[in-house]
């Protein structure tokens, strides 16, 4: 089969699709999943260029995908699925940018039926991430204040449609005015803009003077005192992400006496199951259209997966999507 695979590290111009053995025969309940489309991560960038410590060599890249069930148990045979890679796919269990993957059953979950192949595949990394953070970590509840940052990418966009499907009120906050031009479509309570520095004004108003419940800190140490600082008494600000900056000042007397809390997450540490037990969770979600998948910005075939790799990195404007050229 076709296969993006590595076995070095290297610049993203070195990537190259090769002829690859099909995935050898697992378990008896293991499925063979003939992929349709598979989303490409900022992470499968990072993993490519070797910033990920766990990722073992050779391998074949790319977290998220969308395909059909072609061997295992019967009762899979046929079925549309979806998953996405946690700790292991791209990292240190063969991924999804290829024409195959194998996989143990539960670690796929049955595509609801109104997505596209194309529309799951763009989900997974960030939906898995925004729910994780929201519902699992912070426990966001009905009523509350949540802000999301980076709220126009693929993780803020995620989240911001999840805290409201909760019930939470949400402020984006973005960086200008074409980015908050951008999320006019999330049904954003307000925004807020860095580059006017007005979070704590906006945050404060909105609420009433009270601040916020939640925090979401998507970009690291350059927003982490002003969300901090938009936090009321027990707020909880989740930590996803340290690549703008790593080091920070921290006042403990005002943490404590706002009785606050910081969590670090990492969903690179979810096993496989984990992941598709998240999925399934989107259902009703999807069912009732109180989620909608992110915009598809490019497709590009398996044959030019490297483009695609250097689309992310470059920044693309919403999600791009490799669709592997289908077998029998």
């Amino acid at each position: 089969m076709k296969a993006l695979q590595i076995d070095r590290y290297a610049t993203l111009d070195d990537l190259q699709v090769r002829d690859v053995d099909d995935p050898a025969p697992g378990k008896d309940d293991d499925v063979l999943v003939a992929i349709e489309a598979a989303g490409v991560n900022p992470s499968d960038v990072g993993i490519a260029l070797g910033r990920f410590p766990s990722a073992t060599l050779p391998r074949i890249l790319g977290r998220d995908f969308a395909g059909r069930v072609v061997d295992g148990p019967t009762d899979l045979i046929g079925k549309n699925v979806w998953g996405s890679g946690g700790g292991e796919l791209g990292l240190t269990r063969d991924g999804a940018h290829a024409q195959y993957i194998r996989l143990p059953r539960d670690a796929v979950a049955i595509r609801p039926a109104d997505l596209s192949a194309e529309q799951a595949a763009a989900m997974g990394v960030p939906f898995v991430t925004a729910w994780s953070t929201l519902v699992d970590v912070a426990q966001l509840q009905p009523g509350e204040w949540a802000i999301i940052s980076g709220a126009n990418g693929a993780v803020g966009s995620a989240a911001a449609q999840i805290a409201r499907a909760l019930g939470a009120n949400v402020i984006g906050l973005v960086r200008d005015e074409r980015e908050a031009a951008s999320v006019a479509q999330l049904g954003l309570d307000v925004v807020a803009r860095t580059d006017r520095n007005d979070l704590a004004d906006v945050v404060r108003t909105a609420t009433n003077g009270k601040l916020a419940n939640v925090a979401l800190n998507v970009v690291g140490a350059p927003i982490f005192e002003q969300l901090l600082g938009a936090l009321g008494i027990g707020g909880r600000m989740v930590v996803i992400s340290a690549a703008a900056g790593r080091e920070v000042t921290l006042d403990l007397f005002a943490l404590y006496r706002a009785e606050q809390r910081l969590i670090g997450f990492d969903s690179a540490k979810f096993s496989l199951r984990e992941v598709a037990t998240i999925l399934t969770k989107l259902d009703p979600l999807l069912e009732s259209r109180a989620l909608a998948p992110p915009t598809i910005a490019e497709r590009f075939p398996l044959a030019r997966a490297p483009e695609a790799y250097r689309r992310v990195a470059g920044g693309a404007s919403g999600k791009v999507i490799i669709t592997p050229p289908m077998s029998p």
